[in-house]
């Protein structure tokens, strides 16, 4: 499980990010970490971050029940591009800002990583982006923070193309079974077989804004309504009724977003 993340449109302080998410501050590795882990504190990261123009914009930590680890946990930050301003990449389809995704932990679950990603401030729901040419960039504990900012400066060169989708996506119109279709299949990356709504329920838009039924809007809808949950449903096993639940895991939530954006690329390519 994970704390709530926490995000605006304006950068985050050291407090702030203090009160999100503490263990971005550790100053030393879980105590049951081996001797050949090589600790780089994530702040260390951030503050290169910023010192180059990133700066944080959301966060989110994971919980444990483990004593004494809960200040080492997974964490994750959105990073936005303020090198020329902070004027989103698009506005024509909901202001879209490209963003940096870093994941890190100082508790042995998980090295560095950093992904290309998208927040919609329509929707304020932050958007993982996962492509054939976008490679997740690993950096691991053995490594260095300049490996990170370097890292970093890879996923970014990919932003124009992860855009050029972006658009693509929002030329593309769906014919309703279409549209479905493509709920159904998502759906099945949450659920498996057992999901408690409908793919009708799933691309129905909550928002006028996403009612033209083109690809992005229907990734847009459908990446909300898995993440965020919400939908009244029905148990396929008790037949009692539900709300869906939200994804709050943080590598939940980024496998999700992931397979979404591949699924979403597919259908472009049936559909065009």
């Amino acid at each position: 499980m994970t704390t709530s993340i926490t995000r605006g449109n304006a950068p985050l302080t050291n407090d702030q990010l203090m009160r999100i998410a503490p263990s971005i501050f550790a100053v030393q590795p879980w105590e049951k970490m081996s001797a050949r882990y090589t600790f780089i504190p994530t702040i260390q990261i951030v503050e290169k971050m910023r010192d180059e123009g990133f700066v944080p914009v959301a966060a989110t930590q994971s919980r444990t029940r483990i004593e004494g680890k809960q200040d080492f946990t997974k964490h994750l930050l959105r990073f936005r591009d303020i090198r020329n301003g902070d004027a989103p990449a698009i506005r024509t389809l909901g202001t879209i800002y490209p963003e940096l995704v870093l994941t890190n932990s100082h508790d042995g679950a998980s090295a560095y990583k950093i992904d290309a990603g998208l927040f919609r401030l329509a929707c304020t729901n932050g958007m993982v982006v996962c492509d054939a040419s976008i490679s997740q960039m690993n950096v691991r504990h053995s490594g260095s923070a300049d490996g990170i900012i370097e890292a970093s400066y890879e996923i970014v060169e990919q932003f124009p193309k992860v855009l050029e989708s972006v658009e693509q996506f929002s030329q593309l119109r769906l014919s309703q079974p279409q549209r479905e279709a493509f709920a159904t299949a998502a759906l099945q990356l949450k659920y498996d077989d057992a999901a408690p709504v409908t793919p009708a329920q799933v691309v129905a838009p909550r928002r006028a804004a996403d009612a033209d039924p083109t690809l992005w809007n229907t990734l847009n809808t459908v990446q909300e309504k898995l993440i965020n949950g919400g939908d009244r449903g029905r148990n396929r096993e008790t037949l009692r009724r539900v709300r869906t639940r939200p994804v709050n895991g943080i590598t939940e939530n980024t496998r999700l977003n992931k397979a979404l954006w591949t699924l979403t690329e597919e259908m472009r390519k049936l559909v065009s």
